[in-house]
């Protein structure tokens, strides 16, 4: 007779009280157990010392109330639905067994890690929604059935990897994926016939592809195809779609062989003659004999022993005119390549951190760290151990070159706390190297929108105060010194905009305007040009930096990405709208970061007072905006009055609120990537390369 239903309820409740909270796993193994699996899989793992079970917290779990913070770990509804673990110098291998022991995690992120070897199997986590693995050196090819189980995915990125073969025609099974990001790498062959359905960001751009691309490919741009030697974006008479091959019959091959062995005969019966009639001395026989020992073609390049010495050596020798990406496949090129057929070397603009050449440079360890609009960016870490950016710049041919290099030395000869002026530069008529100062933190696009760490909790009210009025003071530093140009920066934005260890904001890529070509494509990417008036036709001027200043103001104190960053793609917030209309209506509150209000809302009229000189910097009309001295100004006058609100709490409460700070990294840790992470949003953030470093 079967028990009441009543009774079997109590059965289930009573079995579910008998198992310690502390250690009831989320799959196979408890969550804490499957984390530090996880790290004991990877090397140089210093950077996760915060994953540790203390004695107070027991095997408690990173997501419970009151845990302490485990560095990356997001949780929602208290588990685990998310890993972001980019740019920590990661290496070894990534325990997929472990990551399966969380059937919620829907978001990993290894990017810019030292990963390598062939791709984890991650298309066993079937309930993955993106998967940020770019900027690694993973190898190998993409299994073939790699797609078949990730019907969620919605976005991939592999680029800058040294993965090949071709890429798997199944990858229309992931029927949800938005983007995909395989640029940088080395596949082959053909492209699959149709993307998956629902692909709305696609780039392979940088690869050894061949072929035509298909029809169904061909709503995306064709810049994200570029870089492919042998792929056609249409069929033209100028361009090759394919590689030669030549085929030889074995016939044909036989008569080589038979060729070659009666000419070897015919010369050695007369090196026998003439040895046995001359007579020669023993030693003349022995010079005879060196005489005909094989040399090697002057044309070798003796090869590097190991791949890492291959990509390092050869990072500047790659083949000029395949769009700048550098391709991991020319890592055996040349190591003189470019400074043979350049004609000079590094010209130093600017002594601050010593005198190097081009020589120091091709020898230094570099990586790809971001690209955008106008070229491509890389980390060289030379050997006496600085650190420098060099950016491989496109379409920087407006001015001659006596007047670029006279740019170039005015733009070195720059000095001020929140401008990060060019160290050297490199001339060729195609391209130009320049060379800036590495500054580790990476840019504020990168801090504010990215994996949302350590730097994003330290980025409360007083810090982005201290952000802006930075920023203020470097433009108008600017507008001051540059006045002669057309647009004094020219490209004024948060990934443009570095940030120093204390977080002092280093203005990077000013003064270009009137060095880039007039072309639309490369004009567009200059973001003094989105300014309203440049879009209605009207010429760029310094109101248009004034524009860009009030965009910045509104993302640092509402958090959101602006739309107005981005040219195709959809998503983002567009603040210049919000923040005009929320004026008007009466609803500021509204546009602040919850992130900053969470334990600052003493300091909500000051946050009001910045707010309204950013939407009087975004005003339509050009003749209506403050110009960047007076912006500078009354930054400067915010600011000050915000940080004396803030010093009067603190004394009030004996010193400085750690509650405060403390709100700050628990909101962080907890709800603002959830909040922040919304498809559009995060899909924006994620379209561009020039995400921590670039030239946009």
């Amino acid at each position: 007779m079967a028990p009441p239903p009543h009774r079997l309820l109590l059965v289930v409740v009573a079995a579910a009280a008998a198992l310690p909270a502390a250690i009831v796993a989320e799959g196979n193994m408890p969550v804490t157990e499957a984390l530090m699996q996880l790290k004991k899989s990877f090397t140089n793992s210093s950077s996760l010392s915060s994953w540790l079970i203390t004695d107070k917290d027991g095997d408690k779990s990173p997501c419970a109330p009151d845990s302490h913070e485990w560095h990356g770990v997001v949780c929602s509804g208290g588990r685990v639905t998310g890993l972001r673990l980019s740019g920590l110098e990661l290496g070894g291998t990534i325990d997929v067994n472990a990551l399966a022991s969380f059937p919620r995690l829907r978001s990993v992120s290894f990017a810019r890690n030292n990963f390598s070897g062939p791709l984890p199997a991650f298309h066993q986590l079937k309930a993955l929604k993106s998967m940020y693995l770019s900027n690694n050196q993973f190898s190998g090819s993409i299994p073939e059935g790699f797609f078949g189980n990730l019907s969620h995915l919605k976005k991939l990125w592999l680029n800058g990897n040294q993965l090949n073969g071709s890429i798997p025609a199944s990858i229309t099974q992931a029927t949800s994926l938005l983007e995909l990001h395989l640029d940088r790498n080395a596949f082959t062959g053909e492209l699959p016939p149709a993307p998956p359905p629902a692909l709305k960001s696609l780039n392979v751009s940088g690869n050894d592809l061949e072929g035509v691309v298909p029809e169904a490919f061909r709503k995306f741009d064709a810049s994200r195809f570029a870089g492919n030697e042998y792929l056609c974006y249409v069929p033209t008479n100028t361009k090759q779609c394919k590689r030669e091959q030549t085929v030889v019959s074995s016939s044909v091959r036989v008569a080589v062989v038979f060729a070659t062995l009666l000419v070897s005969a015919v010369v050695m019966v007369i090196i026998l003659r003439a040895c046995s009639s001359s007579q020669p001395s023993s030693r003349a026989r022995s010079l005879d004999m060196e005489g005909l020992e094989e040399k090697p073609p002057v044309y070798m390049v003796k090869q590097a022993s190991t791949t890492s010495q291959k990509r390092s050596a050869s990072w500047l020798g790659r083949r000029i005119g395949s769009s700048g990406l550098g391709h991991r496949r020319s890592a055996s090129a040349k190591v003189d390549d470019l400074s043979s057929r350049s004609g000079g070397d590094l010209v130093m603009v600017n002594n601050s951190k010593g005198a190097f050449g081009l020589a120091d440079l091709m020898k230094a360890a570099a990586e790809v760290i971001g690209s955008g609009g106008l070229g491509s960016a890389y980390k060289a870490v030379m050997a006496n151990g600085v650190a420098v950016v060099v950016k491989r710049a496109r379409d920087m041919n407006r001015a001659t070159k006596d007047a670029f290099e006279a740019e170039m030395r005015r733009l070195g000869a720059v000095r001020h706390a929140n401008l990060l002026p060019p160290l050297a530069y490199h001339y060729r008529s195609d391209e130009k190297l320049l060379v800036y100062e590495y500054i580790p933190k990476g840019s504020l696009l990168y801090v504010l929108h990215g994996d949302r760490g350590m730097d994003y909790a330290a980025l409360d009210w007083p810090m982005r105060l201290k952000v802006a009025v930075g920023v203020a003071r470097g433009a108008a530093f600017l507008h001051a010194e540059l006045a002669d140009h057309e647009v004094p920066h020219g490209n004024l934005k948060s990934a443009n905009i570095l940030l120093a260890p204390d977080f002092e904001p280093l203005l990077a890529d000013f003064g270009f305007s009137g060095l880039i070509n007039h072309a639309p494509s490369t004009q567009s990417s200059m973001f003094a040009r989105c300014a309203p008036e440049c879009v209605a036709g009207h010429p760029v001027s310094a109101k248009s930096d004034v524009y860009c200043l009030g965009v910045v103001l509104l993302e640092l104190l509402t958090g959101k990405f602006p739309t107005q960053y981005l040219h195709n793609a959809k998503g983002g917030t567009d603040l210049v709208m919000w923040a005009t209309s929320a004026m008007a209506d009466g609803f500021e509150r509204d546009l602040l970061d919850p992130a900053i209000m969470a334990k600052w809302k003493f300091a909500q009229q000051d946050m009001t007072r910045l707010i309204q000189v950013a939407v009087d910097c975004v005003e339509a009309d050009p003749e209506k905006r403050p110009d960047m001295k007076e912006v500078a100004a009354r930054v400067e006058e915010v600011v000050a009055a915000a940080l004396a609100t803030v010093r009067e709490r603190q004394e009030e409460r004996g010193g400085e609120d750690p509650a405060s700070r403390s709100s700050h990294a628990e909101y962080v840790r907890t709800g603002s990537i959830q909040r922040v992470t919304s498809i559009g949003e995060r899909s924006s953030r994620r379209g561009s390369d020039d995400y921590s470093y670039g030239i946009s």
